[in-house]
């Protein structure tokens, strides 16, 4: 029988962690921005599942996390760390299929040839226990005949534990969760479901498909197919890499000093550099983004000319994208903002009259760097020119 395995890592960032850190296993333990007493900022990255019990989880503000538990340990992010963690365990899954798929950091799944139930479990605990071995971490293994239900049978597995659906368990399997159970369907939909009386998968497989086909669109026979437990037929994911990589930071207190801001973005725009690096990949889109002390958020990108990993042109490009968003937030103050093109010159940094809170720069149109690859210096003088004033070679 053809089954589907999927891992994915417990509180990934915290357990990595908890490898360096013993003593701090068994405690109310968060990856996250420093607290500060209840007045830092920042989120919650990651939480250990003693910091769950309070109710602490990735993306709760830091004010919030220590509200909940003023004793919770917070570590500083060290994402290095955590890629290197990531790139073993990924590559242990590669040995055991070549077909492995990545989809996260924390996520992977392989197709697995092989007999019954018991059998799917025996795979589930052998790869769980050379996962503990070998890299001392954590992961909650799903088992089941699709990629789809495998993934949200590894979310019941949670935290440690296999579980494996068989096919004839599957409808029964799926009739009591949620449907937010099912990837693909957040918030939005689930709260338009739940205006139609639908909460449980049990429901949406006995709704009529009329009802369903407004919030859920095209996908409504899919979705409903998969709650009464008939699968469809899953091709199995090409191998593909990040759509995008990036990088935040949150000043402790708002900023609107150019210096600082120009500086917190240096460091920013040079760790991504170092990550795309690490991960053998090449750019081409540069994106920054500018949260205000007021919560409002500014956004702009630049495609370049060609794909690059020039840590240089990536700096450069951060630094105009950012003094043209706070120039046009200048301008907007000053009710001016229509003498502004997002085309034209790069407008002054001008620092009055706001505060910046959160700084964020990713890339993203992505590839892998190929031998034949020559870097591009975007920002150099043009070749042609430079040919025809030195003459030829």
């Amino acid at each position: 029988m053809r089954w589907c395995v999927y891992l994915d890592m417990d509180a990934f960032y915290v357990s990595c962690e908890l490898k360096r850190r013993p003593e701090l296993r068994g405690r109310a333990v968060a990856v996250s921005a420093d607290p500060k007493g209840g007045k830092g900022r920042g989120v919650v990255l990651s939480a250990s599942y003693e910091a769950r019990a309070f109710g602490l989880r990735s993306a709760l503000p830091v004010s919030q996390a220590f509200a909940l538990c003023p004793e919770y340990v917070w570590v500083p992010p060290d994402f290095g760390f955590y890629e290197e963690n990531s790139r073993s365990v990924m590559g242990l899954l590669k040995a055991r299929a070549p077909n492995a798929r990545t989809f996260s950091i924390d996520e992977a799944a392989y197709p697995w040839e092989g007999g019954g139930s018991e059998a799917a479990e025996a795979e589930g605990r052998a790869l769980q226990k050379e996962v503990r071995e070998r890299f001392d971490l954590p992961c909650s293994i799903g088992i089941a005949p699709s990629l789809t239900l495998a993934k949200i049978a590894s979310d019941r597995a949670k935290p440690g534990g296999v579980v494996v659906v068989a096919p004839e368990r599957v409808a029964a399997f799926l009739a009591p969760l949620p449907v937010r159970a099912v990837p693909g369907i957040g918030k939005v939909t689930e709260a338009a479901l739940g205006e139609l009386g639908v909460k449980t998968l049990a429901e949406l497989a006995a709704a009529p498909l009329e009802r369903l086909r407004r919030p859920l669109g095209g996908t409504a026979g899919t979705l409903r197919d998969l709650a009464r437990g008939v699968l469809t037929e899953e091709p199995w994911p090409e191998e593909e890499g990040p759509r995008s990589i990036g990088a935040m930071s949150t000043f402790d207190e708002d900023r609107s000093d150019p210096g600082e801001i120009r500086e917190a973005l240096r460091r920013l725009s040079g760790g991504l550099a170092e990550s795309a690096a690490r991960q053998g990949r090449w750019f081409r889109t540069v994106t920054v983004r500018v949260r205000l002390g007021d919560f409002r958020q500014w956004q702009r990108s630049r495609t370049l000319p060609q794909r690059t990993d020039s840590a240089e042109v990536l700096g450069r490009t951060v630094e105009q994208l950012a003094e043209q968003i706070l120039g046009e937030v200048e301008a907007r103050r000053r009710g001016r903002l229509g003498a502004l093109s997002e085309d034209g010159p790069p407008a002054p940094m001008l620092a009055r009259g706001w505060r910046v809170r959160t700084l964020g720069v990713s890339v993203s149109d992505l590839s892998e760097a190929s031998p034949g690859q020559r870097r591009l210096d975007l920002f150099g003088e043009d070749p042609i020119e430079r040919g025809a004033r030195e003459g030829p070679a």
